[in-house]
Order: structure tokens, then C-alpha cells, then sequence
């Protein structure tokens, strides 16, 4: 087998050649800058082993010591894609392509079961997915029919919380319309383009029970906000196409009647005592939006691959 430490050297060991084992940083934080980049460059590093060297993987999470709710969608997201997107023929168990060793930590590797997150992460395929549909106490959900699937998002959502911040609904409904008609529009003329990827969304959310606050997170691997603006607004930062599609009237194709998306996005933080803020990264830019106003605006060393919004409340009564 082959052992990818944290310098990146490969190292033979005995066993299956094919299986390449890969450290996690300590902590997968997508917050703070000082993890950022590495938590990325960690999912990436997996992504290309299966999708471009065509190896089994396992991934050694012993050591780590944190994991934050928006590195843990994405850790979601690329397991799955992993998971259900594999070239036919190429492997010969592949609900297994991925493998883990889970935290030495006791409390992060509570966090792993108790947050459903090993429940939408482990060996499986599409059943295993379809499956969290079913328990609404899972903070993790995944599909890619906003028609059919919504109602069955918002449902899961009454359960768990109650009642939800004001506009929160269409704001979560403008989200996966914007998925499904527009964030993979640019790959589906690619042959190798995965029936799975189409129109995917991946989710989490979580109610904390003693503090009563609420986060609620969309992501996906389309083509990200910065490249579909710029046929409008032109070349400039990540971050500056983030901001100029979130003025009202903005849309990514210029067509009248639209560009009120990212209105309907914004009005829960606008609408909402509780309101922490509202948190925009795509490409490498991260923007984040409360009170009305820009708060915070950063760019990265390393690319989201697609767009995560997050938004966050407090003092959520169940």
C-alpha cells in the first residue's frame, strides 16, 4: 500500500499498491484562515487520487482535533461525489473506494455519529444516500430535484427546529433553483460529465440544543459565482463578482425579470433579530453579509470548487 504523509512524499508499504493512505490536517476548518487552505488542499488531494490516478483511498482522520460545520458538508460532498461518480469498470468495489480511521479523539469522534455525519460518509452508494432522506434527526442531506425534494427538505427542517426563521424558506428555495438551472450548465456538454452531478446540492443543518443556535449551509460544485458573472461584470477578484451578484437586479445571464435570487438569499439576516450573518465563498473569494451591509470580504490561496452559502441565527427557540 502507500502512504501519503504530511509532506506530500510517497512512501511504499507492504501491501495493496493500489490503496493510498492520506492524513487529515488536525483540524478542517473552513473559518479560519490558518486552516483554510490546508482543509482544501486535503479534500482535493483525495478527489484526484480516485478521480485521476484511479486508487482506493484511506483517509486517517486519527489525529485530527477539530472539524467545523462548513469543512464537514464539503468533507460530505467530495466523499460522496467520490463514492457515486466513479469511471465504470475501473474498480472492483466501489461503494469501497473510500475507506477511514476515525478520530482517536472521543469527542470529535462523537461529532462523526452524533451530527449523522458517518451515517452520509461511509462505504455506500446512492441507497445509503437515500437513506437520510428518511432520518430527518440527519444534519446531512444530499439530491439534485428541488421539485420533489424541497418539500421533503423543509419538512426535515419543522421537524428539528420548529419554527424557522422568517424567509428562510425562500431563501433556501432560491438556492436550489439556482443549483439545478444554473451551477453545472458549463459541464454537462462534457461526456465524462456524472449523471449524479446533475443539479447537486449538498446540505447541512444543525440546531444546537442548549444555545439555540441555528446553521444552515448549501454547497455545490458548479462552476462558482466569480466565473458565470464575469460575462457581465468582466475580469476582476473572486471576491468583487461575489459583491456585485448580490446587488439587487444582478444575474449571472442578464435576463430581465430575474436577478432577485440573491435579494431572497440575503432577507433572513435582514428579517431576523436572531441574525448572525449571512456567508458567501465561491472561487476563492469569501464574502461575508449582515445588517444590510458587507462585513467581510477575504481572498484565498485556495478555490471552494463551487459556491457554500451559509447562513447563521441565534437564540433559536425549538
Amino acid at each position: 500500500m502507500i502512504y501519503l504523509n504530511d509532506s506530500k512524499q510517497l512512501q511504499l508499504k507492504r501491501g495493496n499498491p493500489d490503496r493510498v493512505y492520506i492524513k487529515s490536517p488536525e483540524h478542517l476548518c473552513l473559518y479560519r484562515e490558518e486552516y483554510h487552505d490546508k482543509t482544501l488542499a486535503f479534500f482535493d488531494e483525495f478527489d484526484t487520487r480516485v478521480f485521476n490516478n484511479l486508487m482506493y483511498v484511506e483517509l486517517d482522520f486519527s489525529h485530527l482535533k477539530s472539524l467545523t460545520a462548513s469543512a464537514a458538508l464539503v468533507l460530505f460532498a467530495k466523499i460522496t461525489r467520490c463514492q457515486s461518480c466513479l469511471p465504470a469498470g475501473y474498480f472492483s468495489f466501489p461503494d469501497k473506494i473510500i475507506s477511514m480511521k476515525l478520530p482517536d479523539d472521543k469527542k470529535i469522534k462523537g461529532m462523526f455519529s452524533s451530527t449523522g455525519l458517518w451515517a452520509a460518509i461511509k462505504p455506500g452508494g446512492q441507497k445509503k444516500l437515500d437513506k437520510l432522506w428518511s432520518d430527518w434527526g440527519n444534519s446531512y442531506k444530499t439530491g439534485n430535484d428541488p421539485s420533489r425534494q424541497f418539500e421533503e427538505v423543509i419538512s426535515s427542517l419543522h421537524r428539528r427546529v420548529g419554527v424557522l426563521p422568517k424567509r428562510i424558506v425562500a431563501a433556501l428555495q432560491e438556492s436550489y433553483l439556482n443549483i439545478a438551472h444554473h451551477a453545472y450548465e458549463a459541464f454537462k456538454k462534457d461526456p465524462l460529465f456524472n449523471d449524479f452531478m446533475v443539479g447537486r446540492w449538498w446540505q447541512y443543518a444543525h440546531l444546537h440544543p442548549e444555545t439555540g443556535r441555528l446553521i444552515i449551509i448549501i454547497y455545490d460544485m458548479g462552476s462558482g459565482i466569480p466565473n458565470t458573472i464575469r460575462s457581465i461584470q468582466g475580469g476582476v477578484s473572486d471576491c468583487s463578482s461575489i459583491q456585485y451578484a448580490m446587488r439587487e437586479g444582478i444575474t449571472r445571464f442578464n435576463v430581465q425579470g430575474r436577478g432577485k435570487g440573491f435579494e431572497d438569499i440575503k432577507r433572513p439576516i435582514d428579517s431576523n433579530a436572531s441574525a448572525e450573518y449571512l456567508l458567501v465563498c465561491s472561487g476563492v473569494g469569501e464574502v461575508g453579509y449582515k445588517g444590510g451591509q458587507i462585513v467581510k470580504e477575504h481572498s484565498h490561496g485556495y478555490s471552494m470548487g463551487g459556491t457554500l452559502l451559509e447562513w447563521a441565527f441565534s437564540g433559536v427557540k425549538v
